[in-house]
């Protein structure tokens, strides 16, 4: 139960990056066993004001009060003293190293076991609260749901007394986000104040005590989530009422043409599969996190090995590297955006047009006028918000570096495109602008792949959903039967029947 008593208290707390005011005097307060809620737009400001909760940025303006304590500067070790854990959007784990030291580094020093221990000791640590990983496996190997679970886990190391979430449910599944939103539920219930950023609207709803909503930087008022609703938060998040449609389905007159077909496609967790996509439809595939739909999409792409044989445009497609996909006119859109789909360092509009350089050469010189053009029309059109598309993508948040990422498919002659959590992390605005874009962009006859464990997003964006259970084809739902139920019911009653594949 929570108490009046605040474990973290932000005051009058203002924050500026070069000509981009983040915060502008926003106060919020998280009281012991609550778990608090913000939530906003991309760029509203929730990631800045969680890193100065945590002690990583300094405020030009207020104050950060953890457990009666004032922070003095932008200090993280002194943040960990008062015991204030956070979990990271974009994980703060060494990929090359162990599960287990990993875990090891997360802890202070004086409080680490001795080394010769911390494969057991990360084994105790990790079955406290139910991680299935092994201590011994490379973080990099894992899942991003195991990613995700791990940076929790690492924040509840030193068993704070406040807990900072940034995004802490993207990558998961409807089950996984139970898992963890028990766990949370339990901490708060032990006293800890947990602070719940997210998009997900009717997760916040469902988990919340009290929300606050950032526009733009403000703060637009602090409220009971019992007493709100989704479209409330939203006209507080966007300043006006939205209607949430997804963007209609036009189909193809006459039959459509088979642009994609594979047959006996087998890779690692899935197959042998039969799969056939068309010009202009958009192929939803859902299921079970780790029953292969990543494994499908990255095989298409020539990322990881396959066997069984695939044509794109009646052609056979190489898939022994991306480059034989890319060529066949396939191209990924990887869910690991920072680690796989962008470079951090480089501006926007290298982003966008690194890998279609050759479009705006002339003489082996890139014209920057119209390349500048493009990439201005399309920031533009997604609604990427950046001060200029030279800003280098690091200092962009989280939905509008998906954004960048999106860009690529818009500059290049592609006949598929396999679209890995497409929305992750993106507010509920931009997730419609993404919509939007996608379907307009089927709409010139370009195949899509939708991997997403969101059933709503697949209910509403696709032309069809097959469902996956342990790397088979288990159910294929049709426009007319799409519904978020109906995907859901499909997933939980995955194992109940099999197909080996679909004949579109």
């Amino acid at each position: 139960m929570s108490s009046t008593t605040p474990v973290l208290s932000l005051s009058g707390i203002s924050k500026r990056f070069g000509a981009v005011q983040a915060l502008r005097d926003v106060s919020v307060e998280c009281r012991a066993g609550e778990i608090h809620a913000v939530v906003g737009e991309n760029g509203s400001g929730k990631s800045t004001l969680l890193g100065i909760a945590s002690g990583i940025l300094a405020p030009d303006e207020g104050s950060v009060v953890i457990g009666g304590t004032q922070l003095a500067a932008a200090d993280t070790a002194q943040a960990l003293r008062l015991q204030l854990g956070m979990a990271y959007q974009s994980y703060s784990q060494v990929l090359s190293l162990s599960v287990a030291e990993n875990l090891f580094l997360a802890m202070p020093a004086a409080q680490r076991p001795p080394y010769r221990e911390h494969e057991s000791w990360a084994a105790a640590k990790l079955a406290e609260f139910d991680l299935d990983v092994r201590p011994r496996a490379r973080t990099g190997t894992l899942s991003l749901p195991q990613r995700q679970f791990l940076e929790v886990v690492k924040a509840l190391l030193l068993d704070p007394n406040v807990l900072l979430l940034d995004e802490p449910t993207t990558a998961l599944g409807p089950s996984e986000v139970e898992q963890l939103h028990a766990i949370v539920r339990a901490r708060a219930t032990a006293g800890v104040g947990i602070v719940y950023v997210s998009h997900r609207l009717p997760e916040v709803l469902g988990i919340a005590n009290r929300v606050t909503v950032l526009r733009d930087g403000r703060s637009q008022g602090t409220h009971e989530a019992a007493a709100m609703s989704e479209d409330a938060l939203v006209e507080l998040m966007i300043g006006r009422p939205l209607e949430l449609a997804f963007p209609p389905r036009d189909g193809p007159a006459g039959e459509p043409k088979v642009l994609l077909r594979a047959s006996g496609l087998r890779g690692r967790r899935f197959g042998p599969l039969e799969l056939t996509l068309h010009e202009g439809e958009i192929l939803g595939v859902a299921g079970a996190e780790g029953n292969g739909q990543d494994e499908l999409l990255r095989c298409l792409a020539g990322v990881d090995r396959a066997t069984g044989s695939v044509h794109c445009n009646g052609k056979r497609v190489d898939l022994r590297s991306p480059t034989g996909a890319l060529r066949a006119g396939i191209m990924l859109l990887s869910g690991e955006r920072v680690r796989e789909s962008l470079f951090p360092v480089l501006g926007v509009r290298s982003n966008a047009t690194v890998q279609v350089l050759r479009r705006f050469g002339r003489a082996g010189w890139v014209r920057r006028g119209p390349e500048r053009a493009a990439v201005t029309s399309l920031v533009e059109r997604l609604k990427v918000r950046t001060p200029s598309v030279e800003q280098p993508v690091r200092f962009l948040s989280g939905g509008n570096q998906q954004k960048v990422s999106l860009t690529r498919p818009f500059l290049r002659d592609l006949h598929v495109i396999l679209a890995d959590e497409p929305t992750q992390g993106v507010d509920v605005k931009s997730r419609f602008n993404i919509y939007g874009a996608l379907r307009a962009k089927a709409g010139e006859g370009v195949a899509m792949i939708v991997k997403s464990s969101d059933p709503l997003e697949l209910a509403g964006l696709c032309d069809r959903v097959l469902v996956l259970s342990r790397g088979r084809v288990v159910d294929e739902i049709q426009a007319g039967d799409l519904s978020e139920r109906r995907i859901v019911a499909a997933i939980v009653g995955g194992s109940a029947g099999s197909r080996n594949g679909t004949d579109g």
